[in-house]
């Protein structure tokens, strides 16, 4: 059962974008500091993911809001529920945790309430999980208005997911939404192994990821500006925080770590970091830093045969920055 936690909300709504291709229906748009600004347009879901339950915002700061907790505490690794049918693979069983998992017709569907098992700037002063915004990273550090809120996401995926035939090229990649029929889009587009949500490596129209990066926390997340939905667009120590604590790395550090899992998206494109699952080097990337290639893990488990994933890494060799932008199987 949930927690009600004490957490401060901004009545903090910035507009939605307005262009997206037919192909991408709009969604929930990826939080911006405080002086963008955009056209206005409410958000509409994907039929692949749904978003219920969510936690209204309020103009009191005072007022208590159930964040869904399902601990008296903070929220950790440790505490967080986890679920996973016994029939889901065992690559779920290994890697996810604080989920939901359930088998479905020809794929497995992950539920999350969005919340990270981590401190967050963005959980507000009056929870547990709440830390002060490091600005000691440079003046153009600042976190955006808004503030996480516990979600109901879910999301299947295929377990043999079929290639769409498009090619993966440089003028594809321009970390902005809108531009092409074969973008994920905007909002929740995986599921990072310890919870958080995935959104795309893009940007709204009329904004800049670049930018935005600047309002991540010390987990390089942040709340969109719609639902307070927290996520990620990149490399993160939270998912390695889930490696570690099962005995796979030593290090939470991302481009440091033995083996770097992120997750997985709705089109069954597994997400890593720096290193292949088995921890071996990456290569023969493409532009958003994917590759077609055999998943299995250090102690030789074939998890996929011949599945797209791609490499989230600050080192344009082994990866690129941020997440994927073009799906490479059919959504």
């Amino acid at each position: 059962m949930p927690t009600r936690l004490r957490v401060p909300f901004l009545l903090v709504f910035f507009p939605c974008i307005a262009l997206i291709p037919a192909a991408c229906q709009a969604q929930t748009p990826s939080a911006s500091p405080a002086t963008a600004t955009a056209q206005p347009l409410m958000p509409t879901l994907e039929a692949s993911s749904t978003l219920s339950a969510l936690t209204p915002v309020g103009t009191d700061l005072s007022q208590d809001v159930d964040v869904g907790g399902d601990d008296a505490g903070a929220r950790t690794l440790a505490t967080c529920t986890t679920s996973v049918a016994a029939s889901v693979p065992e690559f779920y069983h290994r890697y996810f945790r604080c989920v939901t998992i359930t088998r479905a017709a020809a794929g497995v569907t992950i539920t999350t309430q969005a919340l990270p098992p981590h401190l967050s700037y963005y959980y507000g002063a009056g929870s547990p999980n709440y830390t002060t915004f490091d600005t000691s990273r440079g003046p153009q550090y600042r976190p955006n208005p808004n503030r996480l809120a516990a979600q109901a996401i879910s999301i299947t995926i295929p377990d043999f997911p079929s290639p769409t035939g498009v090619a993966i090229t440089p003028n594809l990649i321009d970390v902005q939404a809108g531009t092409s029929s074969a973008e994920y889009g905007l909002g929740p587009i995986g599921i990072a192994v310890d919870s958080v949500p995935l959104f795309a490596g893009t940007a709204a129209v009329g904004h800049d990821l670049a930018e935005e990066r600047f309002t991540f926390d010390g987990y390089e997340g942040h709340p969109d500006d719609v639902r307070g939905t927290y996520h990620y667009h990149g490399p993160t120590p939270g998912p390695l925080e889930v490696l570690r604590a099962a005995g796979v790395v030593t290090t939470t550090v991302p481009g440091a770590a033995e083996v770097e899992l992120y997750g997985i998206l709705r089109d069954g494109t597994v997400v890593l970091g720096c290193t292949e699952l088995d921890s071996s080097a990456p290569a023969g990337l493409d532009a958003q830093g994917g590759h077609i290639g055999d998943l299995r893990a250090t102690d030789g488990t074939m998890f996929f045969t011949g599945r797209y994933h791609t490499h989230v890494c600050a080192d344009a060799a082994r990866g690129h920055l941020y997440t994927p932008e073009i799906q490479y199987y059919v959504p």
